[in-house]
């Protein structure tokens, strides 16, 4: 528990900025159940299930996967999902500043799996579900929010940020020229924090291969899953989505003096 609490404390001390995967998708009246997977997932199980004095149980996957479970019942339909691992940016000290800038924002707009950006908005079009990958200086991070209704499309997309990360070149070009855009346009009161001289070097293959290793071990994270939901509802969801996913024994931590000097940055 003691992880949990740190690896929370770390990442958003590292400048959280959430990138939801359904805030500009435009509302549907009826709402289809969506499948976002297509091949057919080895499903693991639970292998050990200890309540806690704190009032969470601990579950512990066939995969080495730690999930903390607390049943809330002042929650009516609101099912929350932290995945929370040590490690972040601060693995990679001669990462060019430019990199770790656009490394969030060229996660988001590449799109998963099978889908880019924008077909994934619109395949999520009327869904109560939110999916946000973060990775901070000294940790990575998956925030999700759904309803009780919703929560295997939220289980979904997190198997896809472990297993299925996606570049898109056609997105990353327009994103930087957008970019470039706001920077003209706020010239006399700049807000953005990415200087056209930054954008200019920014290594798109090697921010997505950093990315794609931050994700890479699912047992290097621990999920932490809060809602109104009996545990018949949620271990079908655990077996199938996280139990699945991929995993090495190696736990990793935070180099905690990346930044303790002037470091002489290399562009990569």
């Amino acid at each position: 528990m003691k992880k949990v609490l740190f690896c929370i404390t770390v990442l958003l001390t590292g400048g959280f900025n959430t990138l939801s995967a359904e805030s500009e998708a435009p509302a549907a009246e009826v709402v289809n159940k969506v499948s976002l997977i297509q091949k057919q997932l080895k499903p693991g199980s639970v292998v050990k299930n200890v309540p806690n004095k704190l009032g969470f149980t601990r579950y512990t996957l066939s995969n080495g996967v730690t999930v903390l479970f607390h049943k809330d019942t002042q929650c009516t339909n609101e099912v929350t999902m932290y995945a929370l691992s040590n490690g972040g940016t601060s693995l990679y000290p001669d990462m060019l500043p430019a990199n770790q800038k656009a490394l969030n924002e060229c996660l988001v707009i590449s799109g998963l799996g099978r889908f880019s950006e924008s077909e994934l908005r619109k395949a999520l079009a009327g869904h109560e579900v939110s999916v946000t990958p973060y990775i901070g200086l000294y940790g990575e991070f998956i925030s999700s929010a759904t309803t009780t209704k919703e929560m295997e499309t939220m289980f979904q997309l997190n198997h896809l940020y472990f297993t299925s990360l996606r570049s898109d070149l056609d997105a990353f070009n327009t994103w930087r020229e957008n970019k470039r855009q706001e920077i003209v346009n706020q010239k006399d009161e700049p807000s953005i924090s990415m200087t056209s001289k930054e954008l200019d070097v920014v290594n798109y293959d090697l921010v997505m291969q950093v990315a794609a290793q931050r994700f890479s071990n699912a047992g290097d994270f621990t999920f932490v899953i809060t809602g109104n939901i009996s545990e018949s509802e949620l271990i079908p969801l655990l077996e199938k989505y996280i139990a699945s996913l991929p995993t090495r024994k190696k736990h990793e931590h935070a180099n905690y003096r990346a930044y303790d000097n002037d470091t002489t940055f290399r562009i990569s």
